[in-house]
C-alpha cells in the first residue's frame, strides 16, 4: 500500500497513521515537497499553532471564499463564530458555549429519541446515511424545526457543507443556506412559542449582534455534521475491529461515554484544519512568511507518544488523555459535549439492534474529503 503523499490525500486513505506517525516524529513547523503549506503535525507544535495570536481562521483577504462572494452561502458562512477571530464573535461564541453547556441534557434526550429511529436496525449499508442525519435531526428538532423539514434541511446541510469546498457545487448551496437561514428566522420569530435553545441564545446575546444569532443557529447544524457522523463511524469501527470491547461495557469497566471519547482521539473524525499567518512572524520557532498557509494535522498530535503513551493502543480508560480533535485555544468547538452525546446514542442503538459490525473491521470506503475522516460506503 502506498503512503499518502499529503496531510489532505491521508484524510480518506485506508491507513493514514504510519504517515502521520512520521510527521509527528519529525516535529515543527515543516514542509513536504510539492505541498505548499506548513505543516504541523505533532502536539507541542499543534497547540502552538491554535494558540498563537499571529494565526487566523481565515486569510486577510479572502473572509469568505471567493466563489461564495455576495451569495446567501456566504453571508452565512462570514457570520460563523468559528470563521472570524475580532469582536464581537468571542462574545458571541461564550454565548453559545453556555447554552450548550445548559441544553446538554436536552441533547442526550433527544439524541436517544433520534437514535431510536435511525439506528434501531439495519442494514449495515444504512450506518453511513444514518450517521449523516442525526445531527441535522437533533439539532433541528431543538431549534423547532418541523418533523416534515428534517430531511429537507439534511439535503440542505449537506449541500452548504460541500458548496464551501466545492466551488461547482456553489448555486446548489447557495439556496441550501438561504433555506437553512429561513428555517430558523422563522422559529426564533415563533415568539412566545419559540424553542428554548433559541431563546436561551437569543437572551445572552442581549446588547450582541442579533445578525449573529441566527447564522450561528444554522451553524450548529452545518458544524455538527460532518464531525459526528466521523465520531459516529470511527466508534463503531473500534466496537468492530475490537470485539472484546462490548464485554467491556457489558461488565462495566468502560462505558459507551469512554469508547466514544477514545475514539474521537483513536481515529480523529476531523484529521486536519487549517491556519493562515497574515504578517511575518516566528511561530513554534519557525520564521512564516506572510501569507502562509498552515495545515494543523490533528489526527497526528492525537497519537502523539510524547502527550498520549502507547498512542497506537484503544485504551477506553486512558488515563490523561489529550484529544486535539474539537481544537484548542479560542477557536477550540464548543460542541464537543453535544458530538459525544449524540454519538454515544447512536452506538447504543446499534449495538442494541444485534446488528453484526464485522464487515467495518475490514476495507471499508469514506467520504470525500480534505479533512474530515466519515465512513462513505461498506
Amino acid at each position: 500500500m502506498q503512503p499518502p503523499t499529503d496531510p489532505y490525500q491521508a484524510v480518506t486513505h485506508p491507513d493514514p497513521f504510519p504517515y502521520y506517525a512520521d510527521l509527528c516524529a519529525r516535529g515543527g513547523l515543516q514542509r513536504i515537497a510539492g505541498f505548499a503549506p506548513w505543516i504541523a503535525a505533532d502536539a507541542a507544535t499543534v497547540q502552538a499553532v491554535l494558540t498563537s495570536e499571529h494565526c487566523r481562521v481565515r486569510p486577510r483577504a479572502e473572509p469568505v471564499p471567493p466563489h461564495l462572494s455576495g451569495t446567501p452561502a456566504g453571508a452565512l458562512f462570514g457570520r460563523l463564530v468559528r470563521m472570524n477571530d475580532g469582536a464581537p464573535y468571542p462574545a458571541v461564541k461564550h454565548a453559545l458555549a453556555e447554552v450548550l453547556a445548559a441544553m446538554l441534557p436536552a441533547v442526550e434526550a433527544e439524541s436517544r429519541r433520534g437514535s431510536a429511529r435511525l439506528f434501531a436496525e439495519g442494514p449495515l449499508a444504512r450506518l453511513p446515511g444514518a450517521a449523516l442525519q442525526l445531527p441535522v435531526y437533533v439539532l433541528g428538532t431543538l431549534l423547532g424545526f418541523a418533523e416534515e423539514t428534517l430531511e429537507q434541511s439534511v439535503r440542505d446541510v449537506d449541500a452548504y457543507v460541500r458548496s464551501v469546498a466545492h466551488p461547482v457545487m456553489g448555486a446548489e448551496g447557495t439556496l441550501a443556506a438561504a433555506r437553512l437561514v429561513e428555517r430558523v428566522t422563522a422559529c426564533l420569530q415563533s415568539q412566545p412559542h419559540a424553542p428554548a435553545l433559541l431563546s436561551a441564545f437569543a437572551a445572552r446575546m442581549q446588547g450582541g449582534p442579533v445578525e449573529a444569532l441566527v447564522p450561528n443557529a444554522v451553524g450548529l447544524l452545518t458544524q455538527a455534521y460532518e464531525a459526528t457522523a466521523g465520531l459516529v463511524g470511527a466508534s463503531l469501527r473500534a466496537f468492530a475491529r475490537m470485539p472484546g470491547l462490548r464485554e467491556q461495557v457489558a461488565r462495566g469497566e468502560c462505558t459507551l461515554d469512554d469508547v466514544v471519547r477514545e475514539a474521537a482521539r483513536h481515529e480523529s473524525p476531523v484529521q486536519n484544519t487549517r491556519r493562515f499567518v497574515p504578517e511575518r512572524a516566528f511561530i513554534a520557532s519557525q520564521e512564516v512568511e506572510a501569507g502562509a498557509t498552515v495545515v494543523v494535522v490533528l489526527a497526528a498530535a492525537n497519537r502523539d507518544p510524547r502527550v498520549n503513551p502507547q498512542p497506537d493502543m484503544f485504551l477506553p480508560r486512558r488515563p490523561d488523555r489529550r484529544t486535539f480533535t474539537f481544537g484548542v485555544g479560542a477557536h477550540a468547538c464548543p460542541g464537543q459535549e453535544l458530538a459525544v452525546a449524540m454519538a454515544s446514542a447512536a452506538v447504543g442503538h446499534v449495538l442494541a439492534s444485534g446488528l453484526d459490525l464485522t464487515p467495518l473491521s475490514r476495507s471499508v470506503t469514506w467520504r470525500a474529503s480534505t479533512n474530515a475522516r466519515i465512513l462513505g460506503g461498506l
